[in-house]
């Protein structure tokens, strides 16, 4: 109570004054944003409000969005492994701050339970905040306790970074937010630089989906810069994303009618586009005296089956999604292609699928590739993981409910996952982690092809392949009474076990259709150092742990290889320098490795030189040291290796530990 008392006393005493808060000299955007939420928005900042959209509401606003959520979601993926040691998770909003799409923490501990999908947070809503503060000014944000203006969330650190589309208007926001009570200002500085970094990579990966079919000239050479230029092969400006357009006075006038040679100067060597391709550049701004290192890159040519496009949008300039295709799950190895020879013959015979094998390799996108070459295509393809959604929460999610079916239902109902799937494929994940209870009511269904939404009274009939996935032994868990025999009898129509990556014959083929996906127009290789780190590591996390490491690489990466460095930095662990580098791959030992975070706490604590950062990673980075030590046998070139480190920094890093290689 005292906490909240001091807060909207500070809250007072700075609007009063319309000057910063005693300590808070670099936020003035805070006091000019808690002037307008007491001003304009007229807020309490004792009484929070808290805004949902309907289902039907949230749909609308998915659909407005103009591009490529699933491309959003994608950086999400490779952020969140950054930033969720912190306790954060990451959110994309759309321009008026709604939670569009959500990646959480694997520890929940700390999620805010405020920050949903669905959730609308403009600062006339949620007052002081990362997301709809930074949409107000158009710039990044980050709000650190305190710094919020409802006092109930001064617990919450929030980061937002805007993101434009490439007409130059804002899209959206990438969000971090925690609510963790440990987490230093120092460590919200370093997921601030994530978010920016994130928001530049989307901004450069849609303007160069919207102009696929034209050069990109990259202003400043960095081919991550959101500063670009898209101009014919007439050299006609046709596109400018904003940072372009803020650098160079650019407006919608000069687009189509204006020249590249009525921006720069031709020189000796620079005088036609071919000159600009896929090397840096000097040119000079025509009627100023300023340089600009240019890198052109050709119109993009879609040349590997994994990249394998879905019909694009109907909309104009609508961005093209890419995704696995069936053979591009099959590869080149042996035991995967018997596999999906077996199951394409018995999509649409009526018996339902059962996908087995670890966590990561990629039961999901298999499902979704046999959906999309099935005569099921056509339909919808739902996609329910069984152990993501709460217990309470399964049956009316699944299931669906009826309208005001009980306290607390959306207005609107929700038809439920199977009745979305008619006509289509079901894919249910973690099936294994079902609840007992309603494995009832599943074998119900599978039985009957009839689901009645709880309130409803009407039952419906429903035309849907199941595909079922786990990485459990269902087998075991039958015999020890955690799941229903007849329930495994009706989803084990086709049973197919997908091997693991160290298993499959085929680690080239996958690690280059990877770099191939997440590249986008930068034409990246592997060094012969880095492939060979990549074929030898043991792959506990399989394709989703290479894909990360993949995904991470590349947004490091500033030029057009990916070199060790690249992965140390994405937290990938190195393999013995006892290997022979050359290119031979060794049998997987079964020792264990110490863990992504670990691996990659040298290379933060490099990074980032905060006292209080150093802290976050510092029981990783000597459990790291540990770990190498024992494991090269106290060799220094082997230890030195394995983490990806010169013997200098070795040396230095013992010594701060107090370690000694003997």
């Amino acid at each position: 109570m005292d906490r909240a008392k001091d807060h909207l006393a500070q809250i007072e005493s700075a609007v009063q004054s319309l000057a910063p808060a005693e300590g808070a000299a670099r936020n003035d955007w805070r006091t000019e944003s808690w002037f307008r939420c007491i001003g304009e928005h007229k807020l309490d900042p004792a009484k929070p409000k808290i805004v949902d959209l309907s289902q039907r509401e949230l749909k609308l606003e998915r659909e407005l969005f103009d591009v490529d959520l699933a491309m959003a979601c994608d950086e999400l993926e490779g952020a969140l492994a950054i930033i969720q040691e912190g306790g954060y998770s990451a959110y994309i909003t759309n321009s008026h701050g709604t939670i569009l799409a959500e990646r959480r923490s694997r520890d929940n501990t700390y999620h805010c339970s405020t920050d949903r999908v669905g959730a609308v947070w403009s600062e006339e809503v949620g007052g002081t905040n990362a997301i709809g503060t930074a949409i107000l000014n158009l710039q990044p944000t980050a709000v650190y306790l305190a710094d919020h203006f409802f006092a109930d969330f001064t617990a919450q650190a929030c980061v937002g970074a805007p993101f434009f589309d490439p007409d130059g208007n804002l899209l959206g926001v990438v969000n971090f937010s925690t609510r963790n009570p440990a987490v230093q200002e120092s460590t919200q500085k370093v997921v601030f630089g994530v978010a920016q970094n994130v928001a530049r990579r989307l901004e450069s990966r849609y303007f160069r989906d919207r102009f696929a079919k034209n050069a990109i000239l990259n202003l400043g050479g960095n081919p991550l810069t959101p500063a670009m230029l898209a101009v014919d092969l007439d050299c006609r400006l046709v596109g400018a994303s904003r940072a372009a357009r803020q650098l160079l006075s650019l407006n919608d006038n000069a687009l189509g009618s204006r020249s590249l040679w009525g921006l720069f100067e031709k020189s000796k060597d620079v005088s036609t586009l071919e000159a600009i391709f896929d090397k840096e550049a000097r040119l000079r701004q025509i009627g100023t005296a300023r340089e600009f290192e240019i890198r052109g890159t050709r119109p993009r040519v879609v040349a590997l089956s994994a990249a394998k496009a879905t019909a694009p949008d109907k909309k104009a300039g609508s961005p093209i999604r890419y995704r696995p295709s069936i053979s591009d799950c099959v590869g080149d190895d042996d035991k995967m292609r018997q596999s999906v020879d077996l199951l394409r013959r018995f999509m649409g015979s009526g018996l339902h699928i059962l996908l087995l094998g670890e966590t990561g390799v990629g039961k999901d996108t298999l499902a979704r590739a046999l959906h999309d070459d099935s005569a099921r295509s056509g339909g919808p393809f739902v996609a329910f993981n069984c152990s993501a959604v709460p217990e309470s929460l399964i049956d009316s999610e699944l299931f669906g409910y009826a309208t005001g079916a009980f306290t607390g239902a959306n207005r609107d109902g929700n038809s439920g996952r199977i009745v979305e799937s008619d006509g289509g494929t079901l894919f249910l994940d973690e099936v294994g982690d079902m609840p007992l209870i309603l494995q009832t009511r599943l074998l119900r269904f599978l039985e009957t092809a009839e689901v009645s939404p709880l309130g409803s009274g009407k039952v419906r009939h429903v035309d849907t392949q199941v595909i079922a996935a786990t990485n459990q032994d269902l087998s075991t868990a039958v015999e020890q009474g955690k799941f229903r025999r007849d329930l495994y009898h009706r989803l084990a129509g086709v049973v197919v076990s997908i091997p693991s990556l160290r298993e499959r014959k085929d680690l080239d083929r996958i690690i280059e259709t990877i770099v191939l996906q997440h590249q986008g127009n930068r034409r990246l290789e592997l060094t012969e150092r880095a492939r060979v780190a990549l074929r030898r590591y043991g792959w506990p996390g399989n394709i989703r742990e290479l894909r990360n490491v993949i995904h991470r690489a590349v947004m490091i990466a500033d030029g057009n290889k990916i070199d060790l460095e690249h992965l140390r930095s994405g937290g990938f662990f190195l393999p013995s320098a006892s290997d022979r580098i050359d290119g031979t791959p060794r049998a997987v030992d079964s020792a264990p490795r110490p863990s992504a975070e670990q691996a990659a706490a040298l290379e933060i604590v490099s990074s980032y030189s905060d006292g209080n950062a150093k802290t976050i990673v510092a029981n990783a980075e000597r459990n790291a040291l540990e770990f190498a030590i024992k494991q090269s046998g106290g060799n220094p070139e082997d230890c030195a290796f394995r983490l990806g480190v010169s013997r200098a920094t070795l040396y230095r890093k013992l010594k701060k530990y107090g370690l000694q290689l003997g």
